[in-house]
C-alpha cells in the first residue's frame, strides 16, 4: 500500500475537476484511502483490545455498553465495538466505524487528535466518487454489494481488506428531514470486517445491485 505522501500526490495529479476551498485536503483524504486499503484505522484493527486501540487512539474517547457483552468508544468520528462472551471473558474486537456523516453537521474539529496530527484538517464531505477514483489508481478497487438500504444508500465492498463504504443516494425530501448538510454522492460510513460470506449472502438475498443504476450515473462516467 502507498504512503500517505504517495496518496497526497495522487491527489495532487487529479485535476480533472477544480479545487475549491471546501474540496477535503489530500491528507485528509489519504486517511480515508489508508483506512479502506488496510482495513486498519491508525495500525489498529478491528480486533484489537480496547487498550491497544486507545494506545493509537488516544485517551480522548465516549464509552457506551448496551449489556454486559458488548460495549463501544467512540473517539468522534471512529468507532470501535468489543463482545464478550461473560463479564468474566475479556473483550473482543468486533469491527470499527467511521461515521464520516457527522462532518456534515460536526465539523472536522470532531475527528480524534491522534488522526488530525497525522492526516491534517477533515472537511465536511467526502465524495464517494473521488475516493473510488483514486483508490482505483492505487490498486484498490471497490466491488458494488447489495444493502437492505438501498435505494437511499448504497454499499461498496473491499474484498482484500473487507471494508465497506456506504454513500448516501437518498431523495431530495428524505434529505431536508436529517440534521446536517448530507449531499448525495457522499461517503456516509465506512465499516471493517464485511466478509466475503456476508456479502455473499446478501446477494443472494437481495441480487447484484447496481450502484450506478440506483444513483442514476451513466455507465460511461468515472
Amino acid at each position: 500500500m502507498a504512503s500517505p505522501v504517495a496518496y497526497a500526490e495522487a491527489v495532487a495529479s487529479d485535476t480533472r475537476r477544480p479545487v475549491k476551498e471546501d474540496q477535503l485536503t489530500p491528507h485528509s483524504l489519504a486517511f480515508y484511502m489508508d483506512v479502506v486499503a488496510s482495513g486498519t484505522v491508525l495500525g489498529a484493527n478491528p480486533t484489537d483490545s480496547p487498550d491497544r486501540v486507545t494506545a493509537m487512539l488516544g485517551s480522548d474517547f465516549a464509552e457506551n455498553s448496551l449489556d454486559d457483552h458488548s460495549m463501544w468508544r467512540d473517539y468522534g468520528m471512529v468507532e470501535f465495538f468489543w463482545i464478550r462472551e461473560t463479564p468474566d471473558h475479556p473483550w473482543e474486537g468486533h469491527h470499527f466505524t467511521l461515521q464520516v456523516h457527522r462532518l456534515s453537521y460536526g465539523g472536522g474539529s470532531i475527528v480524534s487528535r491522534a488522526i488530525r496530527d497525522r492526516y491534517g484538517r477533515f472537511d465536511r464531505h467526502l465524495r464517494f466518487d473521488k475516493l473510488e477514483r483514486l483508490l482505483g489508481k492505487q490498486g484498490v478497487p471497490l466491488e458494488d454489494a447489495p444493502d437492505v438500504n438501498a435505494p437511499t444508500f448504497t454499499r461498496h465492498w473491499q474484498p482484500a481488506s473487507q471494508v465497506s463504504v456506504m454513500v448516501f443516494r437518498a431523495h431530495e425530501e428524505w434529505r431536508q428531514r436529517r440534521r446536517g448538510d448530507d449531499r448525495i454522492g457522499d461517503v456516509y460510513t465506512i465499516q471493517s470486517s464485511v466478509s466475503a460470506e456476508g456479502v455473499a449472502r446478501d446477494r443472494e438475498r437481495f441480487g447484484r445491485q447496481d450502484s450506478r443504476e440506483l444513483s442514476g450515473r451513466s455507465s460511461s462516467e468515472p
